[in-house]
């Protein structure tokens, strides 16, 4: 397993404005306290801690804030994540694709509230959303209260009783097609990156038709340095890129304070061979959006 260094790039984390812990100027200001000189937010399905720091947030010249997001897809029936970095996420175009995100795990929260509520748990739907704040809704703002409530320890307890894989609160959502995703990205000025393939447990053939599939529909760059992921797969997704003139990305999928396997920052060295998408967003390709811009 490749070992995680410090890295002047972050371009996978996440805020509380998805289901992060941290708020995003304390995200911020970690970033900063760790030297970072590039910080790209990427909560679920939303920009909004983006927006929010740039308009209301305290930051500094020695850390440039990119916007960002991880959208959700269906792949195969399968769920597949997207990162978008760059993206004009003040634009109308970009809040319809949030909007639409919105609407889709409103459905789901719905659904979600049912089949707990059947199994006996109280649920306060105000309550929840409150968790939430202006970030988008989703089953950890579930977990957290049942904890506050009572009603679960805490939310690894709440996910592995009724929140988790192939439990009574796994409601499946009807996410955008791969295709759709990456064209929402890209629409608004944003480089798509397939995020985390290692997390998929793809057959190699399977992995290579996403490949395929992602890079046809207009995908430009894969995460290759992750943290845990095997090295025969970094390997081949290496030669990949190569040989399909793909950029590298990656980053370390922060979300909590103290995970040590994914801290802000850390994860695997890039690889010798192919193109970093770190060269890319540092050759001026894309810009940072400011509140003044509009598609």
């Amino acid at each position: 397993m490749n070992s995680n260094i410090a890295h002047t790039w972050e371009m996978h984390c996440h805020s509380d404005f998805s289901d992060g812990a941290l708020s995003p100027q304390t995200l911020y200001d970690r970033a900063l306290e760790q030297q970072l000189d590039h910080l790209v937010l990427t909560d679920h399905d939303t920009a909004a801690g983006f927006r929010w720091l740039t308009e209301s947030g305290q930051l500094s010249d020695d850390l440039k804030l990119w916007s960002g997001a991880e959208l959700s897809s269906i792949w195969q029936k399968r769920s597949i994540h997207v990162v978008g970095i760059g993206m004009d996420v003040f634009s109308d175009d970009w809040r319809a694709v949030e909007a639409r995100y919105d609407h889709i795990r409103e459905q789901r929260l719905e659904r979600l509230l049912f089949v707990l509520r059947r199994e006996g748990l109280s649920i306060d739907e105000q309550a929840v959303r409150d968790q939430a704040g202006e970030g988008t809704l989703g089953r950890p703002h579930i977990a957290r209260h049942l904890v506050e409530t009572g009603q679960a320890k805490n939310s690894a307890q709440a996910f592995k009783r009724w929140l988790g894989q192939g439990k009574v609160g796994d409601v499946k959502q009807n996410w955008p097609e791969l295709e759709r995703a990456v064209d929402d990205i890209r629409r608004c000025g944003g480089v798509a990156v397939l995020a985390h393939p290692h997390r998929y447990k793809l057959t190699w053939r399977k992995l290579d038709q996403l490949l395929t599939d992602f890079q046809l529909a207009g995908g430009q760059a894969v995460e290759v340095s992750c943290p845990a992921m095997p090295p025969e797969l970094r390997k081949r997704l290496v030669d990949y890129c190569r040989e399909q003139d793909l950029f590298i990305g990656g980053g370390s999928d922060f979300h909590l304070p103290d995970t040590p396997w994914a801290r802000l920052g850390f994860y695997p060295q890039w690889p010798n061979d192919g193109q970093r998408l770190t060269d890319l967003l540092e050759s001026g390709t894309l810009r940072v959006f400011s509140p003044d811009d509009r598609c």
